[in-house]
């Protein structure tokens, strides 16, 4: 085992993540009784999460530096601590934990590593995002077969899942992005009706193709396209909450309409908001059904195309992702490239 290895710290508090945040060296520890030790081999990115702890405004987390980053990971277990049982040296494990992703490696509880068939890309996207995707259209948004489904964000890391997850659930989904170049994917991912809600009218679009309304909405934009779903829900329509990317690092907007309560009463509608990490009870049976559809293939992972590699190129996913550039999930790759070993003679 090295004697130190590289780690992401908040460093300041700038409210920027490049230059709040820099890289550090910790000592090795070896694990302790129900503990093991998982060299990381890729890292998710959650930009906006990310960008929110540099200002210290994620409400239940007071950051005070140096202050571990990262959330998920996937990686292999180098070592065992004493009374681990569960795993063993080798094992492919995801882990969700805050402070425990942007680094090379980490000391984890056993109870929360899950053992997975590689660590790839692939299954880092599907924990978490996935499960964000299954249990807010399913537990939150009580998706059934037959609903109208729309999903803003449509070609995004967590988006992407949702569309597949409602199609697989029966629903008709429309996919809605605000990039043309991201219309191809979605009608690949099986999207009924993809819309650019730059280049077309959202609510007239929703009110002449769809006027019954919207059975559920799973939005992480916020702004305008929000208000357009408040205001096309159904009788009953749900709308889910999981965040508000187009205007997160903004002032708060004073916005002069109806409260909201005249719009939902009369339909029996209602907004709810939902983040993962306060639904642990259906962490583990989500992750075993995502893991399964990939497995047997009928659930796509989109990994976006731009490598990041090294803690150094934190930074520059972070900034890729809140640009709005990204197709799919943005993973960063925590083990450099080896070089080519030469054909023997």
């Amino acid at each position: 085992m090295p004697e130190r290895y590289r780690k992401l710290v908040i460093h300041t508090l700038t409210g920027d993540f490049r230059s709040s945040t820099c890289v550090v060296e910790e000592p090795w520890r070896d694990p302790g009784p129900g503990e093991v030790a998982i060299r990381n081999h890729y890292a998710g990115c959650n930009a906006i999460f990310d960008k929110n702890l540099c200002r210290n405004t994620i409400r239940y987390v007071d950051v005070k530096p140096p202050f571990d980053m990262g959330i998920e990971s996937v990686g292999e277990v180098v070592a065992v601590g004493p009374d681990v049982e569960s795993l063993r040296v080798g094992d492919a494990v995801a882990t969700s934990r805050l402070g425990s992703g942007y680094r090379e490696y980490q000391v984890a509880p056993a109870a929360r590593a899950l053992r997975v068939a590689a660590p790839t890309p692939e299954i880092l996207a599907l924990i978490p995002s996935g499960i964000s995707a299954l249990v807010g259209l399913e537990k939150i948004g009580e998706a059934r077969p037959g609903d109208t489904v729309a999903v803003s964000a449509a070609a995004g890391g967590l988006g992407h899942f949702v569309v597949q997850l409602a199609k697989l659930r029966g629903c008709h989904v429309i996919g809605i992005t605000g990039d043309a170049s991201k219309l191809p994917l979605l009608r690949a991912l099986g999207v009924d009706r993809a819309i650019d809600h730059r280049s077309e009218d959202l609510r007239e679009v929703l009110a002449r193709e769809y006027p019954r309304g919207l059975d559920v909405a799973y939005d992480s934009v916020g702004g305008e396209v929000f208000d357009a779903f408040v205001d096309h829900l159904a009788i009953r329509g749900r709308l889910v909450i999981s965040g508000h990317t187009s205007d997160f690092d903004r002032e708060v907007e004073l916005v002069a309409q109806p409260r909201i309560y005249r719009k939902l009463y009369w339909k029996s509608a209602s907004v709810r908001g939902f983040q993962n990490q306060a639904f642990p009870e259906f962490f583990d049976e989500a992750a075993q059904r995502l893991l399964a559809l990939h497995a047997e293939g009928r659930l796509q992972v989109h990994i976006e195309p731009r490598p990041f590699v090294g803690l150094g190129q934190v930074a520059d996913a972070v900034e890729w992702l809140l640009a709005g550039r990204s197709r799919g999930k943005v993973v960063v790759s925590l083990v450099e490239p080896r070089p080519l070993t030469p054909p023997s003679a």
